[in-house]
């Protein structure tokens, strides 16, 4: 295959990713198109032959995980579940890297295509979610989702859109950077600030707090921005991811929080996760540095234990990604999950990106990294692949100057 075409096919497959990864979420087919964009990035990889164009970084990363989650199949509680983990993650993360090396080739004609389709994505899944957002805004019974799915015989459920409204919290940030770039921070402010409005219709406590946090920190930075302090925010970041990621084991079972957060008057989503993390926490520490092995959640002792009818101490997994990282992997675990979010920071003031950009890279990661620390088991392969192409899609479209060919 001739380079040209080879750079074609992976801006392709970036195309395709910047557009659809939220709208197919919403019928849970953001794994396929993973899958689809994924091979086709490993085909143009191949294809030319370019192994130096996947980024050493991440790569290194990635290779840290992969080597350290090996060797923790000689002591996981379940040896053929964490075998079988890891060789899906191995393949994952192998087409990640080869949709960032995709993203990094790419000229400036492509990384435009790129943000187009991303604002279109960004767009029609805000539509869609306004259409079956309003209708249960004004508390009607009937959703044209839900007359959708009855007319087809298919079962509805309330939850069913959660996991697209958590990807739309996180992707219209770097959507809003775009816009931003081509006219105007006010325009390009008008899509979080749609997402903002919209998604506390849906039952999804991991896409609002991720709103919150992607709206917090976009404020943050514009201060910091504004009083010419940029490397400030990339400091606050920095500072909080290391703390975060080394403390978490330690708040489940502090005082005020368990005590607050565990109490029955909560809502069960509420005070069933506190009592999730707790019981993690407390696996964390009999093995804080080797972990359970990957992907051991699933099988550790006293998991299946019943804290009240139906409700099980850890059910398959710890619904927290940092807290999951030191059960299985310990401390070296979640000190690479920490690099790979400190990688993404280091983007947040690289030269060449803008303020605008810069504050909405940063409101992505704030976003996604809320929904990590509440939501789904870090290893499901929809979510991985999820993160990926948001990852690459964000780094086609948001360029530092070093991405940029020559």
């Amino acid at each position: 295959m001739p380079p040209a075409l080879a750079v074609r096919l992976g801006g392709g497959a970036l195309a395709l990713a910047a557009a659809l990864t939220v709208p197919l979420a919403a019928g849970n087919g953001v794994l396929v198109l993973f899958i689809i964009v994924g091979i086709a990035a490993i085909a143009a990889i191949l294809a030319s032959g370019r192994w130096r164009d996947i980024p050493v970084a991440p790569g290194m990363v990635v290779l840290g995980l992969l080597g350290w989650a090996g060797l923790s199949l000689l002591w996981a509680v379940d040896p053929a579940h964490s075998g079988r983990s890891l060789a899906t993650l191995a393949a994952y993360s192998f087409g990640g890297l080869c949709l960032f090396a995709a993203a990094d080739r790419l000229a400036a004609g492509a990384r435009a295509r790129i943000g187009t389709a991303l604002v279109a994505g960004s767009c029609a899944a805000l539509v869609l979610f306004t259409l079956e957002g309003v209708p249960r805004y004004l508390g009607w019974g009937q959703t044209p989702e839900r007359a959708l799915r009855e007319a087809l015989g298919l079962p509805f459920h309330l939850h069913r859109l959660n996991r697209a409204a958590s990807l739309l919290a996180i992707t219209v940030w770097p959507a809003a950077a775009v816009v931003a770039r081509r006219y105007g921070w006010r325009r390009g402010a008008l899509l979080p600030a749609w997402a903002i409005a919209i998604l506390p219709a849906f039952d999804s406590n991991a896409a609002l707090l991720a709103s919150a946090c992607g709206l917090g920190t976009a404020l943050l930075g514009a201060v910091l921005f504004a009083a010419g302090r940029p490397a400030a925010l990339r400091a606050t970041l920095m500072g909080a991811i290391a703390l975060g990621f080394a403390l978490m084991p330690l708040l489940p079972n502090w005082g005020p929080f368990h005590d607050r957060f565990t109490a029955r008057s909560l809502s069960g989503s509420v005070w069933h996760r506190a009592e999730i993390w707790s019981f993690a926490a407390d696996r964390i520490a009999e093995r804080p540095l080797l972990g359970w092995g990957l992907g051991s959640a699933r099988a550790i002792p006293g998991g299946n234990a019943f804290i009240q009818p139906g409700v099980h101490r850890l059910p398959l997994h710890p619904h927290n990604g940092v807290l999951q990282l030191w059960l299985e992997l310990g401390a070296l675990g979640a000190a690479f999950g920490a690099a790979a979010a400190l990688l993404v920071v280091r983007r947040v003031a690289a030269p060449g990106v803008d303020p605008p950009a810069a504050i909405c890279l940063a409101a992505a990661l704030a976003a996604a990294l809320a929904v990590l620390l509440t939501g789904y088991g870090i290893w499901q392969g929809w979510w991985v692949g999820a993160l990926w192409m948001i990852a690459a899609v964000t780094r086609a479209v948001l360029p530092a100057r070093g991405d940029v060919p020559a």
